[in-house]
């Protein structure tokens, strides 16, 4: 009995050591990713519009944006700008990361969006390993080459692990350094 515990036991880890094996070289292919699109503690297709308002503050407010409107955040160095717009039953269906300010928040608002809970150096990606200012190949190492329609400087990947409705990201590129990610999920 003991021989054949043990030798399930060995069955097991070298299938976990081939799987894991497979899912590392995976990743640098041209496969989805897995792991659900979120920032600053704002997950796709889950969290809420109020969630966001416990999480990051108020924000500057845009009604008018997606079906339940939009939220601009700013972190404490003014370096950086976070975007989340609410689709149906205010859930979260976009969130933009980009460098500097975004133009649309007016000086008036500056305070409102600031918030120290938003930081850009959290990062994305396979171990959150990228982040604002990261270079192609940085991208490339981490990700594996963009997926179908793509242009030189704007980079699609999707993610395989949604529950319902596909979910995709955009990292574009500005003189070869990463300025703006957009995590997308189509309003449903």
């Amino acid at each position: 009995m003991k021989s054949l515990a043990l030798f399930s036991g060995l069955l097991m880890a070298a299938v976990v050591t081939a799987t894991g094996a497979g899912a590392n070289e995976s990743r640098r292919g041209s496969k989805p990713v897995c792991w659900p699109l979120h920032f600053s503690g704002v997950v796709l297709g889950i969290t809420t519009d109020g969630e966001v308002q416990r999480i990051l503050g108020k924000g500057a407010f845009r009604p008018d944006q997606g079906d339940a409107g939009g939220r601009y955040f700013v972190n404490t160095k003014r370096t950086a700008t976070l975007h989340v717009v609410s689709f149906t039953d205010a859930v979260v269906g976009e969130v933009t990361l980009s460098q500097g300010v975004e133009p649309a928040i007016q000086a008036n608002e500056l305070k409102v969006a600031t918030t120290a809970f938003f930081d850009p150096e959290y990062g994305f990606g396979n171990w959150h390993a990228l982040r604002l200012g990261s270079t192609k190949a940085e991208v490339l190492e981490n990700l594996g080459p963009p997926e179908g329609d793509q242009t030189e400087n704007d980079w699609k990947y999707s993610s395989s692990c949604a529950c319902e409705l596909p979910q995709d990201f955009t990292i574009s590129f500005r003189k070869g350094r990463v300025y703006q990610v957009v995590f997308s999920a189509p309003p449903g």
